[in-house]
């Protein structure tokens, strides 16, 4: 398992077996008794690199899954004592937010904390590389568990040189497709909210900047480099101060909500259900 999910990160045997201190003989045939013992193919052969099958995908969670568990289980076994660090994904909104709110309430120091999108933090729960994740975006596999824990509201903002700013009526759907917009990549659940709704409506958005770190995209859109859908708590300060301003989209609902989110088969230590009671009763 170790040698597949190697090479199904190198996506070269060479380069897999050189990692491992190991013979690319060795590394070849691992492979090939685990395609041999499944009865499946787990990579197309190509000249540069190998590319994993839809098989291999599924192996590959499950891959990483088993060696997650086998190394706790080393760890505990040899060491009583050892607590395994709950190891948390954030989306950059909720890292931005609440998250230290939580954590300043929680006796543990045995955290690890990643910030990503919300497809990546889906992506890394279902292969246990991730404990929980609090997300504010769509997670689609029904192999994950949703728990709601804080309401949400997108704005759709402008800053104080572009047209809008100074129009009090509704703005309509057809009035965004020749704006320039400045958002998240792709994968970000406040994007992929957006992007959906104008898209069912029938219309399109020119997302002319694309940006992983909300203040670029907030400074960005004060300095009047084009409009951004993003969350109300991002941009108090600037809707306070007047550097920003929402601009009212006709018929489009808002609110969202924030999740609490962890594998169903998950093992729940007393460490993770406290961790999980504090984030459902600190609303």
């Amino acid at each position: 398992m170790l040698i597949f999910i190697e090479v199904a990160t190198c996506k070269k045997m060479n380069l897999a077996a050189k990692r491992l201190s190991l013979s690319q003989p060795a590394v070849s045939k691992a492979i090939l008794d685990l395609e041999d013992y499944y009865n499946i193919k787990l990579f197309e052969r190509y000249p540069r690199e190998l590319c994993i099958t839809e098989a291999g995908k599924i192996l590959l969670i499950h891959a990483k899954r088993v060696i997650n568990y086998w190394n706790i289980l080393e760890e505990t076994m040899k060491n009583p004592t050892y607590r395994k660090p709950i190891q948390i994904g954030v989306t950059i909104t909720i890292g931005n937010n609440i998250l230290w709110d939580i954590l300043k309430n929680y006796k543990s120091e045995k955290i690890k904390v990643i910030v990503n999108n919300t497809s990546k933090i889906e992506e890394k729960l279902l292969t246990n590389e991730l404990d929980i994740g609090i997300v504010e975006g769509v997670i689609r596999s029904n192999h994950l568990i949703l728990k709601p824990i804080l309401e949400d509201r997108l704005v759709l903002v402008c800053g104080k040189t572009h047209r809008f700013y100074y129009q009090n009526e509704d703005v309509m759907l057809e009035q965004l497709e020749n704006e320039s917009f400045i958002m998240r990549e792709e994968g970000s659940g406040t994007r992929d909210l957006f992007v959906s709704y104008i898209e069912s409506e029938g219309y399109s958005i020119n997302i002319d900047w694309e940006c992983t770190e909300t203040n670029v995209i907030i400074k960005g859109v004060v300095d009047g480099y084009g409009l951004t859908v993003i969350s109300q708590r991002l941009v108090q300060k600037e809707l306070e101060d007047g550097s920003l301003k929402v601009v009212n989209l006709k018929n489009f609902n808002w609110a969202r909500t924030f999740n609490l989110v962890y594998h169903k088969n998950k093992l729940l230590s007393p460490d993770l259900k406290e961790f999980i009671n504090l984030v459902i009763t600190n609303e």
